[in-house]
């Protein structure tokens, strides 16, 4: 789940024995080789994907190996040097390149978004660059939007049509530095900016100024479709009991939040220019590692470009991706001077586990031992009949959001979407499920609640709902065309028995279950409520999600 973004740390090696010279000793080095390849035999095979797993020490590589294979087809093991695409890992280099142009005088941070982005709208209120890098703008989700809109010609360029597609919104979803919303739009304007203001692409400047300067020669960011990338780790998706290579039509069209391809080492090299700073001053290498300070007065877990944590009392410094085939974790010790690298070519590995215990094999002298985590993914997976999935079906509440999920069941599987992403819950006992590729779990309770856990420190609590009866006649009464222009696109509203269908030009039907008078719930679009005139009759609906809040769709008469 792209909006559940592992924010859990990992963390890198002590080792005893260390040599003046940052060395180890032979027999600390073998002794910790052995424990590593123990937690990670299971991904060692050669007929699955794997991981690339490096640490470092005050620019020291204490361990570097990979495991399983970076193409099944032609049998090529993962070896030191496979690519791995790590998707949000993007941003802070992104970031990093925002903040060098301010270091430049080309720029600042606290310079309004409008002043490089002529057309993005005035809001009333002070959207900075700032804003932009901590996840603090409130713009809406480009990515949802663009679910909302008509899909795009194949040979539009992405991030200009992301970026019209931003700056056509009349609303936010929140006031400007009130909170954190992870968001992977503002991100593509913001290499977007970087272009504007550079005139060079993100690709080229980062290149230029970050990738080259740090010997990071097996890194780039991936904007050209036909681009080759030598040595590159194929992504892989497992379906039950086999492997399959997703699609992923942004790969090579859109950067910034996403689109760099890199290996474990490289990933090392930025990390120690943090301890030694030789690209970036040290001021502004601070200020990423600073978490924002929300208008409340909470602190977000975010600074620029990277989040900011503890892991086991230890201060943490981390980004994690995922994208269809690929998943990678990055985190520094920055008081301990280690890193972590973790990538995956496949996009449902236990990241948040498989990271900490890797971590934990080297934490010896950190007296404060983790309890396991609450909800961590169980390695048995048990086979539960269609019958036993379909109990669980239904659409279910957070009461204290007032949001929604629906369970279905989907070629044997029980399913569930979120932010636009559909994920296996894959069963661990007849009422205990754990989200694929996450530590989150849900637990059946049989009295129609579902406990959430492994994602943050209480439980949450959802309940079932029996959808609203509605009869024919109050369901003909929605039916009808709506238009927005900010996401330029026109839906069809059509009943079909106990639901509405909302038909999109070029994409599957979303089906809507009545949940409350006027009001309807689905994936994607979250909550669905109409709006009548004085009269009583239907002139609109508004949609609510997470990313994007109260945008509205106008009946055609």
């Amino acid at each position: 789940m792209k909006t559940v973004i592992a924010t859990c740390a990992l963390v890198a090696l002590v080792i005893a024995g260390f040599l003046a010279a940052g060395k180890i000793s032979r027999s600390a080095r073998e002794a910790t080789g052995s424990r590593v390849e123990k937690e990670f035999s299971e991904w060692d095979r050669k007929d699955a994907p794997g991981c690339s797993v490096a640490a470092e020490r005050n620019g020291v590589i204490l361990y570097e190996r990979g495991y399983g294979m970076a193409n099944l087809e032609l049998g090529v093991p993962i070896g030191p040097s496979a690519r791995f695409m790590v998707a949000s890992i993007s941003k802070p280099m992104t970031a990093m390149s925002i903040l060098l142009l301010a270091e430049a005088g080309k720029l600042s941070i606290d310079d309004e978004v409008r002043k490089y982005v002529p057309e993005f709208p005035d809001y009333g209120k002070r959207i900075t660059i700032r804003h932009l890098l901590s996840h603090t703008s409130g713009i809406r989700d480009a990515y949802l939007l663009r679910e909302l809109a008509d899909p795009y010609d194949q040979s539009t360029n992405r991030i200009d049509a992301l970026v019209q597609l931003i700056s056509r919104q009349k609303g936010l979803n929140f006031e400007p530095g009130a909170e954190f919303q992870y968001n992977n739009g503002a991100y593509t304007m913001l290499a977007d900016i970087v272009r504007r203001v550079s005139g060079r692409p993100l690709g080229a400047f980062a290149e230029a100024n970050i990738f080259k300067p740090l010997g990071m020669t097996s890194t780039r960011f991936h904007d050209d479709p036909e681009m080759l990338e030598p040595n590159r780790a194929t992504g892989y998706h497992r379906d039950s009991s086999s492997w399959t290579i997703p699609v992923h039509s942004d790969i090579g069209r859109i950067v910034g939040n996403s689109g760099l391809f890199t290996t474990a080492r490289d990933l090392l090299r930025w990390q120690q220019n943090f301890a030694k700073p030789s690209v970036g001053s040290p001021a502004t290498l601070a200020a990423m590692q600073t978490a924002a300070t929300l208008t409340g007065g909470t602190t977000s877990p975010y600074g620029l470009g990277v989040f900011v944590g503890q892991y086991r009392g230890l201060r943490t410094i981390s980004h994690s991706g995922g994208d269809p085939g690929y998943a990678a974790n990055l985190v520094r010790f920055p008081d301990r001077g280690l890193g972590i690298a973790i990538l995956c070519n496949f996009d449902d590995p236990p990241l948040g586990k498989m990271t900490n215990d890797f971590a934990d094999i080297f934490l010896d002298d950190v007296p404060e031992k983790p309890a396991p985590p609450v909800a961590a993914p169980d390695v048995k997976i048990v086979h539960l009949t269609t019958e036993e999935l379909a109990s669980h079906v239904g659409v279910y509440r957070d009461p204290q959001t007032d949001t929604f999920s629906r369970l279905y069941v989907r070629d044997g599987k029980l399913m569930t979407e979120a932010a636009g992403d559909t994920f296996e819950l894959r069963p661990v006992s007849a009422n205990r499920f754990v989200l694929s590729g996450t530590s989150i779990a849900l637990e059946f309770t049989g009295d129609r609640e579902v406990h959430i856990v492994g994602f943050g420190p209480n439980p949450t609590v959802v309940q079932k709902i029996d959808p609203l009866k509605l009869s024919p006649v109050e369901m003909n009464s929605y039916t009808g065309q709506y238009t927005n222009t900010e996401v330029e696109a026109t839906f069809t509203m059509a009943a079909a028995e106990s639901k509405l269908v909302l038909r999109r030009h070029a994409r599957p039907d979303i089906l809507l279950d009545p949940v409350y008078p006027d009001t309807f719930q689905a994936n994607l679009v979250g909550l669905v409520k109409f709006f009548r005139d004085a009269a009583g009759n239907v002139t609109g609906f508004s949609i609510k999600t997470d990313g994007v809040r109260n945008i509205r769709f106008d009946r055609l008469r």
